[in-house]
C-alpha cells in the first residue's frame, strides 16, 4: 500500500488509531469488541434521518473511540479489490467530489414524498438512497457498518420494521448486495432491493437462499483493505445518468 496514504502510520500498513495499535488483527479485534456495542446504544438511543448527512452521526458514534476522524468524510480517493467483481473495485466518488454527491443526494432524498407510497415502494427509495450513499463512500473505513445503521434508522423513519440481526446475519451477502448494485448500467440493484425487503418482514434466522449470490459463495468472501493505489473499476458510461 502507497506510503501517500495519510491515514496509515508511516512504518506499517494499518490505519492510525487511538490506542497506537499497529497491528492489523489486534485493530481488527478493537473493532470487533466495541462496535458491536456502540450498534446496541445508538439503537437504544435512537435516531430519526432527517438529512442523508445523519450517516456522519452514525460514524461518529460507532468510531470515535477508534479513529480521531470518524465522522468526518475522508479526503483521499480509494479502491477495494472485490472478489464478486474478479479483483475490480467500485467505482467510489473521489474524494474531492463527496460534498457534491452527499449534496446531490440530499436533494434527491428531501423531494422523496414518503408518506404518498406504498411499502413495496418506499422499500425501492429507502434501496436506491442506501446503495448511492454506500457508492460514495464517505469514510475512510467503516461505510458498510454505517450504511447498515442508516437504513436501519431510515426504515423506521419511514414508517416500517427492520430486522438489523437478520442483516448482521447476512453481513457478507448485504455488502456484496450493495457493490452488485453499484456498477451503473451492470448493476443488478434486486439483490438489494430483496434482502432489504425480507429484513423487514423475517423474524428467523435467515434462509438458505442468501449463501450466494450472483453465483458467488458468500462463504468465501474475505476482506481486503481500501488501497489509495489505482484499481480497476467498473466505468460510468458516458451517457449515464442518475
Amino acid at each position: 500500500m502507497s506510503r501517500d496514504d495519510s491515514y496509515l502510520y508511516p512504518d506499517v500498513d494499518v490505519l492510525k488509531n487511538k490506542r497506537g495499535i499497529k497491528n492489523q488483527k489486534d485493530l481488527d479485534a478493537l473493532e470487533e469488541d466495541i462496535v458491536p456495542l456502540r450498534m446496541i446504544k445508538l439503537r437504544k438511543d435512537g435516531l430519526t434521518i432527517k438529512s442523508v448527512c445523519d450517516i456522519k452521526i452514525i460514524h461518529k458514534c460507532l468510531f470515535d473511540s477508534i479513529f480521531d476522524w470518524a465522522g468526518e468524510y475522508r479526503t483521499i480517493t480509494m479502491y477495494k479489490k472485490e472478489p464478486i467483481l474478479n479483483g475490480c473495485s467500485v467505482d467510489y466518488t473521489p474524494h474531492s467530489y463527496i460534498e457534491k454527491e452527499m449534496n446531490d443526494l440530499e436533494s434527491k432524498f428531501l423531494s422523496i414524498e414518503w408518506s404518498n407510497l406504498s411499502n413495496k415502494e418506499k422499500i425501492i427509495q429507502v434501496s436506491k438512497i442506501v446503495q448511492e450513499l454506500w457508492q460514495i463512500h464517505c469514510f475512510r473505513e467503516g461505510n458498510t457498518r454505517s450504511t447498515a445503521m442508516f437504513l436501519y434508522f431510515l426504515i423506521k423513519t419511514v414508517g416500517l420494521h427492520i430486522n438489523i440481526d437478520f442483516l448482521g446475519d447476512n453481513a457478507v451477502f448485504f455488502r456484496n448486495a450493495l457493490v452488485l448494485a453499484s456498477l451503473y448500467s451492470a448493476s443488478k440493484p434486486e439483490y438489494l432491493i430483496n434482502i432489504i425487503t425480507e429484513a423487514t418482514t423475517v423474524k428467523n434466522k435467515s434462509a438458505n437462499k442468501y449463501e450466494t449470490i450472483d453465483g458467488y459463495e458468500v462463504d468465501k468472501y474475505s476482506y481486503t483493505n481500501h488501497t489509495i493505489e489505482r484499481i480497476k473499476t467498473i466505468e460510468k458510461p458516458s451517457d449515464w445518468k442518475k
